[in-house]
């Protein structure tokens, strides 16, 4: 049974930056066609924080746990950058805040050193990357692809599976991917029918 488990686990791998790559494609298909906008500074951050959690999911061997962390740094990058140059440059001081306060909690890492104090630091630092888009989902829902993040939440549950070695350094990271994107799916998804309904109720009979 384990040796059956060990034996799928690549196509896991696989499955993962399948599925990745399916959200991904739909959300920067929306973001070039206007039909939302990501937050610049949360896409930046990810980055970062996927580019170490990676090095250190390698240097625990993850293995083919560790291919959609990889590829989700790539993408984050791109749409980073889309993001930055495509739409407004005027951001709320609570975005400044939180993408300041995860900057700072990068200095314990550069210390460290140690793989599992770094990703569960990174980890941390990650959910904080969540605020400006937490906010963002909140005040302008239609402005975030709730599908994207649904498909997101699964490609690391897979990844988790996948995972060629369980211990904290290499399913912190991916766990916390789980709850946090599903968070964004849910929250979207709310504001929405809130919105909707506050609207339906505001037009004249």
């Amino acid at each position: 049974m384990l040796l059956l488990m060990e034996s799928i686990k690549p196509l896991l791998g696989i499955a993962a930056v399948c599925l990745g790559l399916l959200a991904y494609i739909i959300y920067i298909a929306s973001t070039l066609k206007n039909k939302i906008k990501p937050h610049a500074f949360s896409w930046l951050l990810w980055t970062l924080t996927t580019a170490i959690v990676f090095t250190a999911q390698m240097a625990k061997g993850a293995g083919a746990g560790s291919w959609s962390t990889g590829f989700t740094c790539v993408v984050c990058l791109a749409i980073g950058i889309i993001s930055l140059f495509k739409y407004d440059k005027a951001y709320a001081l609570s975005d400044i805040l939180f993408i300041g306060i995860a900057l700072l909690a990068l200095l314990p890492w550069f210390l460290t050193k140690n793989p599992t104090v770094s990703v569960v630091l990174i980890a941390s630092i990650d959910v904080l990357g969540y605020g400006p888009t937490l906010r963002k989902s909140y005040y302008f829902p239609h402005e975030e692809k709730a599908i994207s993040f649904g498909l997101n939440s699964a490609k690391h549950l897979l990844s988790m599976l996948a995972l060629q070695n369980f211990e904290l350094a290499t399913w912190i990271y991916p766990a916390s991917q789980i709850f946090m994107n599903g968070l964004v799916l849910v929250l979207v998804l709310v504001r929405k029918k809130q919105l909707a309904a506050e609207k339906s109720k505001s037009e004249p009979n």
